[in-house]
C-alpha cells in the first residue's frame, strides 16, 4: 500500500470509529434514559450538587488548563459547578459502553440561555459538561438542559449563603461545623447536616478545602410545576451528609 493510501486509510478508519461511537451512544443511550420513577422510588438514590472554592482549585491543581490560562483567576473568590451527581457513587456512566474513549462521543447539546448559565457558574465549561453529562447526567433521568440549568440555579443559591463565609476564612481556616450553622441559619435548621466540606492535603499547607458539597433528593425530584424547588427544601429532603473533612486551609 502506498504511504498516501495509507494515511487515508488510517484517517477514514478513524472517522468510522466516531461514527461508530455517536451511533453506538445514540441507540444505547438515548434510546434507553433511566426509568425517571425508578430513580426516584430507589431507597438508596439521592444526589450530590458539588461545588469548588475557585482559589482552592488551583492551589491543588496549578497545572490545570483553567489554572494557567487565568479562567479560574477570572472568576475571583466565589464556588464554582463542579457537577450535579447522582447517587449511590457507582451510578454512573448509564448506558454508556465501557468500550467507547468518552472523547469520541457527541458534544452535549444544550439550549444559549442554559450554556450562558453554565459560562457564569463554571470554567472549562465545554470539556466539563462533556465529562459531567457522559459520567454522570447520563443516569439522572433528565435532559442535559434540565440537569445543567438546575444545577446552575443551585449553585447560584449555595454562592449567596457560602461565598462570604469563604471569603472571610480566606489566608485562614474554615471549619464545617462554620458552614453548617451559615446553612442552618440560611435555609432552615436541621439542613446543614446535608453539607459536607472535601478537603486535599498539599505540601507545606496541609488540608486545603476544595469542595463543598450537598446532599439532595434523586435528580428527578429537584423540580417541580414551576421548575427547580427551593434550596431550603431539597435540603430538608436530602439524606443526612457524613462529615468527610472537618477543618481545613483556605487560600488567599
Amino acid at each position: 500500500m502506498a504511504r498516501g493510501d495509507a494515511v487515508v486509510f488510517s484517517i477514514s478508519a478513524a472517522l468510522a470509529g466516531i461514527v461508530v461511537a455517536a451511533v453506538t451512544y445514540s441507540v444505547v443511550v438515548l434510546d434507553k434514559v433511566p426509568n425517571p420513577s425508578a430513580l426516584v422510588s430507589d431507597g438508596a438514590a439521592s444526589s450530590w450538587l458539588v461545588l469548588t472554592w475557585a482559589p482552592s482549585f488551583c492551589r491543588v491543581e496549578p497545572s490545570n488548563p483553567a489554572c494557567t490560562s487565568g479562567e479560574v483567576e477570572q472568576k475571583g473568590q466565589t464556588l464554582l459547578l463542579h457537577g450535579l451527581w447522582p447517587q449511590p457513587p457507582d451510578r454512573q456512566n448509564c448506558g454508556v459502553p465501557r468500550a467507547i474513549d468518552e472523547r469520541q462521543l457527541p458534544p452535549v447539546d444544550l439550549a444559549g440561555n442554559v450554556r450562558a448559565e453554565l459560562q457564569a457558574t463554571m470554567v472549562d465549561t465545554a470539556s466539563l459538561t462533556h465529562h459531567e453529562w457522559y459520567t454522570h447526567g447520563t443516569c439522572s433521568g433528565v435532559s442535559p438542559d434540565t440537569y445543567f440549568g438546575d444545577a446552575a440555579t443551585l449553585t447560584d443559591d449555595v454562592r449567596r449563603a457560602l461565598d462570604p463565609v469563604f471569603r472571610d476564612a480566606s489566608g485562614g481556616r474554615l471549619t464545617l461545623a462554620e458552614v453548617r450553622r451559615r446553612i442552618d441559619a440560611t435555609f432552615g435548621a436541621g439542613t446543614g447536616e446535608r453539607v459536607a466540606l472535601g478537603c486535599r492535603k498539599t505540601a507545606g499547607e496541609g488540608s486545603v478545602v476544595v469542595d463543598v458539597r450537598l446532599s439532595l433528593p434523586p435528580v428527578v425530584a429537584l423540580r417541580g410545576g414551576d421548575g427547580v424547588l427551593a434550596l431550603d427544601e431539597l435540603l430538608a429532603e436530602g439524606p443526612p451528609m457524613p462529615a468527610q473533612c472537618r477543618h481545613g486551609s483556605v487560600p488567599a
